[in-house]
């Protein structure tokens, strides 16, 4: 059998030029019909993603108008009371702590203190350009002995408890240990963590 292609050597020049025109036009036509075919099988695929975004963003639109129709002025008042009176309860800063245990030794109620500074421990603020501080602190407390005192030693401890848990400034009894007789203690430790407002460096 003759081969077709022995001929295509023979060609003139022309009829060749012509010929490999042709065949890149069929290669650029097949190109375009397979990228058509693709494109039209992705489709649906990406159809799907869409809706599921136009669902969401729909959906977040919801919620945005439940949030306002939710909005109340009193309420927010309330909510600015409520973050006014949580910042006064801050320490602002460890000058005022330095406050803080001088005051403390003054409502002693006949104890002898003695404070242990701890590790201060930081957590972040939602306010910009804060950090919440929490100093720990241990508290030894002993009783004086001396002289006649009208309240035992005890009760003198659930005050001063009382006293340093209920102030204004924010105040958290981690742990109470006390050692002692009947209605009476020789020694106790407080562990306490104070809350203070900081800025960022």
């Amino acid at each position: 059998m003759q081969n077709p292609f022995k001929n295509l050597r023979t060609l003139p020049p022309e009829v060749a030029r012509d010929l490999k025109v042709r065949l890149m036009l069929l290669a650029v036509l097949g190109a375009s019909v397979a990228l058509a075919w693709w494109s039209i099988n992705r489709l649906p695929t990406w159809q799907k993603k869409l809706d599921l975004q136009n669902s969401q963003v729909s959906e977040l639109e919801s919620d945005i108008l439940k949030l306002d129709l939710r909005w109340n002025a009193q309420e927010a008042e309330q909510i600015a009371g409520r973050f006014t009176n949580s910042y006064e309860q801050l320490l602002a800063g460890r000058d005022e702590f330095a406050g803080w245990q001088a005051d403390l030794k003054k409502q002693a109620d006949q104890f002898t203190l003695s404070l242990i500074p701890g590790v201060i421990k930081t957590q972040d603020c939602p306010l910009p350009g804060k950090r919440f501080a929490v100093i720990s602190t241990t508290v030894e407390v002993r009783p004086i002995t001396a002289g006649v005192r009208t309240n035992s030693p005890y009760l003198r401890l659930l005050t001063l408890t009382q006293n340093l848990t209920s102030r204004k400034k924010r105040v958290d009894l981690v742990e109470l240990t006390a050692g002692g007789g009947s209605n009476s203690v020789s020694q106790a430790t407080l562990a306490l963590d104070l809350w203070s407002l900081e800025n960022l460096q």
